[in-house]
């Protein structure tokens, strides 16, 4: 981790030359590469540094000379603050066209190959789309107020926001109620953050607090879970500490096109926005192109988010997961939605699986792919033992996409398709889709 010693002021006049992937301007001063907040390609820009080290320099943009065509207003007050969002200065058209052009430079610079064909890229809402999300609270004493919201960019403290754009409005235009609320507890300065889970049946709010909350100050969180019409949970400690402040509520996304509703915990990873990933799971199943002879293996199913729909088109569906309590719900899952063509098991994916009873002898022609950020190079290179021939691969992270690209080619396959997912609009997460087949 880089550490940041004061700087001497310095104020930079950049013309802005291209985006980075996180979403900065890039511009050259003086033989350095400067990376600049709230710039966009086009733009003459005043830039103040924050940062520099021997290879590059950081700085925010203060004063825009020469505004870019495509710019357009934010409609969040406190953008360029606010670490939640990257992307309000530009259209949601913008947007997935830069996504794509990064998708499609990295695939051309690590992979060094691009598909036969791009897929259209998937939108549906640019706001209120957000069910996920993590808040951070603080009270200041000085001004004796709560502030509750994402934390600013770059920094520890909170932003001071009444509403945020991206959060469905359930939540997204109540902040100030619950900061109200918090602001009322005996405990208030010991109260970090809340988990924010917004489904389509129910809303759990996990309160992570370091004291112990009163009978008044369950009241208190009583009240106003009545008047937001959700459920608060409470997080003493580690997850195991994590109980609803009365009664539990049942947790649901559904999947309409493939006659499915997933029930999940307050704590489970699902998709933050549900349009999309609806979406994405049908573009998936269309994809594969199932059949009722398919055998097929979902690597990283997680709750069976694909698992699940594949199974109504497939013979046979195998779920491999490494985290069991997801395990237990995907079957939870399956049999709640009456699917008995399919079976989960736990295992790490990223060590030694040859020897696991769904690997062993085993054979499926077809396979799906969802890793985490870090990718999935370790299962890629047992696809050709277990007979998989068709494969869909979806990421969250270009690079190790790029990556995992070179092996999949060196085992035979080819890159067909590819596409971008614009499943967190405002922000420069690259979410994509890849097919790839072998003769």
């Amino acid at each position: 981790m880089r550490r940041r010693r004061k700087l001497e002021p310095k104020t930079y006049e950049l013309n802005i030359e291209s985006f980075s992937h996180e979403g900065r301007g890039i511009a050259h001063f003086e033989n350095k590469v400067i990376f600049v907040n709230d710039a966009l390609p086009g733009e003459l820009v005043i830039a103040n540094r924050t940062f520099s080290c021997a290879k590059f320099e950081e700085a925010d943009a203060k004063e825009i000379l020469k505004p870019a065509d495509n710019r357009i207003k934010p409609k969040c007050d406190v953008f360029g603050i606010c670490g939640g969002c990257s992307f309000q200065n530009l259209s949601s058209k913008d947007q997935i066209q830069i996504k794509s052009r990064w998708l499609k430079k990295v695939f051309a610079k690590q992979s060094k190959v691009e598909p036969k064909n791009w897929l259209k890229s998937l939108q549906f809402q640019s706001w209120g789309y957000r069910r996920k999300a993590r808040l951070g609270i603080r009270y200041v004493s000085k001004k004796d107020k709560v502030l509750i919201g994402f934390r600013e960019r770059k920094s520890s403290f909170i932003t001071n926001m009444s509403r945020c754009e991206v959060l469905h409005p359930s939540i997204g235009e109540h902040l100030e109620v619950l900061a109200n609320c918090v602001e009322r507890l005996s405990i208030k300065s010991s109260i970090p953050q809340f988990e924010v889970v917004i489904s389509e049946s129910g809303i759990a709010l996990i309160l992570r607090h370091l004291e112990s909350l009163s009978i008044k100050d369950e009241k208190i969180l009583a009240d106003c879970a009545q008047e937001l019409n959700i459920t608060f949970y409470t997080q003493s400690g580690g997850l195991d500490s994590i109980k609803p402040l009365d009664e539990p509520v049942v947790l649901t996304y559904s999947h309409s096109n493939h006659n499915i509703i997933m029930e999940f915990l307050p704590t489970d990873f699902v998709q933050v926005n549900f349009k999309l990933n609806q979406q994405m799971v049908s573009l998936a199943v269309e994809l594969l192109e199932l059949n009722e002879f398919d055998k097929v293996i979902d690597l990283f199913c997680g709750l069976g988010n694909f698992t699940l729909p594949i199974a109504r088109y497939a013979k046979y569906v195998v779920g491999i997961e490494g985290d069991l309590g997801l395990v237990e719900r995907a079957k939870y899952n399956a049999e709640k939605n009456s699917i008995n063509n399919v079976d989960f098991y736990k295992s790490d994916l990223c060590k030694e699986v040859v020897g696991f009873e769904w690997f062993k002898g085993k054979n499926y022609n077809k396979a799906l792919i969802d890793p985490s950020r870090s990718g999935a190079i370790e299962i890629v290179e047992l696809l050709p033992k277990l007979g998989v021939t068709r494969l869909v691969y979806v990421s969250c992270n270009p690079a190790t996409l790029a990556r995992d690209t070179i092996k999949l080619i060196e085992l035979g396959f080819t890159l067909e398709t590819a596409g971008v997912i614009d499943m967190f609009p405002q922000t420069s997460h690259v979410e994509s889709i890849a097919l790839f087949v072998k003769r």
